[in-house]
Formats: C-alpha cells, sequence, structure tokens
C-alpha cells in the first residue's frame, strides 16, 4: 500500500538556488589547516594506545594501525581496514 501526500511542493524560488561557500581568507585556511593536523595527531596517539582486542572491535588490524599510528601528521589518513 502506498501513500501519497496531497500537499503540493513549495514553489519557492530559494529551492533551486545553488548556495556559494563564503569565500576564506588566508589566515583561515591556515587555521583550519593546523586544526587538521592536530586532529590527525591526536587521532593517530589513540590509535597507537589502543589494545589488540579494541582494535579487533573496530575492525583494524593490528598491522594497519602500527602503520597509520606511525605516520607524520601532514600524511591523509589512510584506510584502517
Amino acid at each position: 500500500m502506498s501513500f501519497q501526500s496531497r500537499e503540493r511542493f513549495s514553489s519557492s524560488p530559494d529551492l533551486y538556488v545553488t548556495k556559494v561557500a563564503p569565500k576564506v581568507g588566508p589566515l583561515q585556511r591556515m587555521a583550519l589547516g593546523l586544526a587538521i593536523w592536530r586532529e590527525r595527531t591526536a587521532m593517530r596517539h589513540c590509535l597507537a594506545a589502543m589494545d589488540a582486542r579494541s582494535l579487533r572491535d573496530a575492525g583494524i588490524s593490528p598491522a594497519a594501525a602500527a602503520y597509520e599510528s606511525g605516520k607524520p601528521f601532514w600524511e591523509r589518513i589512510g584506510d584502517l581496514r
């Protein structure tokens, strides 16, 4: 059994407008980059501190965790599975 709404779609002009992201200055980009690097560093420290049981529960192999935690902060996070 299907359900069909009897209400009409709103035809507001904002419905079809693509929103443009605001321009970001160089200081904001640098701050965002530093925040990403800090997050990667914290994630890799937590990953290195996890025991084998926690890694297994998360579906991460110990070898992948050791490889990822040994990467420098400027490299992207890889696939852990």
